[in-house]
């Protein structure tokens, strides 16, 4: 009895990949579609997030509205390095309704953003055939 739920374990972790991959790529484009506006803000530095895995670093922005208003926002994905330093100039979108709502503009395509949560989601996948479908 006890022994069947291994039969069931590699179903519910290659469901749970699935389910992260699907809300970080739902949340990034929702993100996406909301920051709209154009802005150039400076680095005033990053917020630091300890994990078990190691230290992700939030760049924190400080930027002008097209209204002439001043924010500082901090970016809702944090990476463990960054190729910008305090006091660089960053260009970012920003959402109207909402200003401390900011999406950085990477080196990287859109695309390429996109890839880490449809790699995560193809893993549970693979994860699931291999387990139910080719053994």
């Amino acid at each position: 009895m006890f022994l069947q739920i291994f039969y069931y374990l590699p179903a519910i972790l290659g469901v749970l990949f699935i389910a992260v991959g699907t809300y970080h790529g739902w949340k990034f484009r929702g993100m996406t579609r909301r920051c709209k506006v154009a802005a150039v803000g400076t680095l005033l530095g990053f917020e630091e997030k300890k994990m078990k895995s190691g230290t992700l670093y939030y760049p924190v922005v400080r930027f002008q509205t097209q209204d002439g208003k001043t924010y500082q926002a901090r970016y809702a994905f944090g990476d463990a390095e960054w190729d910008y330093t305090a006091g660089d100039e960053l260009d970012l979108r920003y959402n109207p309704a909402d200003p401390q709502e900011i999406y950085l503009d990477h080196v990287q395509s859109v695309w390429q953003q996109y890839a880490s949560p449809f790699f995560i989601i193809i893993g549970g996948l693979i994860f699931i055939a291999a387990y139910y479908f080719i053994l």
